[in-house]
C-alpha cells in the first residue's frame, strides 16, 4: 500500500518515527533513503506494488513534515504530491508509558467524528484514499481523528489501547494532484 522513508540524513528520531509508524499502518514497507532520489523511491515502489510514499521531512531532528505522494506509472513512472502535513510534534510509541505494540494488522478503520476544520476532513479524506482497500467495519485498527487546538492522530488496536506513535498536525497543504481534485 505504501512506501515510508525519510529525508536524506535523517535523525536518529526520525528514523524510530518512520518505524513506529511503518509497524502500525497495514502494507507499510519501510525504506532507509540513503541517495535516493524521488524517482528511485518512485521505481521501488513500483516494482513493490505500492501506489503511496511517505516522506519524512526534519527539522532541528525532529519530525516537521509529512509529504504524502501518490505512484502514477502512466506515461512513466513518477512521485505526483497529494498533500503535506505539517507537523507540532509527535509521540513516540516508546516514550509513551500507556502505548503498546501491534503486529499483523491487515484492517483499519478511520473514525473522524471530532472533526471541525477543513484540515482534519481533507487529511480523513486523504487517509481513506490510501487505505480504502483495507477500511472494515470491526477492523484491527482504529485511526483516530481528535481535533482541539490542532490535529491529533492516534491509533488504537481492537481492545482500545493506543500503539504506535501519536502525531499531532498544525496544518494540512494540498500538493499538485489534490488540487486539481484527482485523488484517485
Amino acid at each position: 500500500m505504501l512506501l515510508i522513508t525519510t529525508s536524506h540524513r535523517s535523525s536518529p528520531r526520525v528514523k524510530s518515527f518512520i518505524k513506529d509508524l511503518a509497524s502500525v499502518l497495514p502494507g507499510a514497507i519501510r525504506v532507509h533513503r540513503g541517495h535516493k532520489t524521488l524517482k528511485d523511491l518512485a521505481l521501488e515502489a513500483h516494482v513493490n506494488g505500492l501506489k503511496y510514499v511517505l516522506i519524512v521531512k526534519e527539522l532541528r531532528g525532529n519530525p516537521h513534515v509529512i509529504s504524502v505522494y501518490r505512484v502514477l506509472s502512466e506515461p512513466h513512472i513518477e512521485l505526483v504530491k497529494i498533500v503535506d502535513l505539517f507537523l507540532k510534534g509527535v509521540v513516540l510509541s516508546r516514550e509513551n508509558p500507556l502505548s503498546s505494540r501491534i503486529y499483523g494488522v491487515d484492517s483499519v478503520v478511520i473514525d473522524h467524528s471530532k472533526c471541525i476544520s477543513s484540515d482534519c476532513f481533507l487529511l480523513a479524506d486523504i487517509l481513506t484514499l490510501i487505505f480504502h482497500p483495507v477500511i472494515r467495519g470491526n477492523a484491527g485498527l482504529k485511526i483516530i481523528l481528535d481535533e482541539e487546538r490542532y490535529i491529533v492522530v492516534k491509533f488504537q488496536n481492537i481492545h482500545g489501547k493506543i500503539v504506535g506513535p501519536v502525531l499531532k498536525v498544525i496544518r494540512v497543504i494540498k500538493g499538485a494532484e489534490s488540487e486539481a481534485g484527482n485523488y484517485v
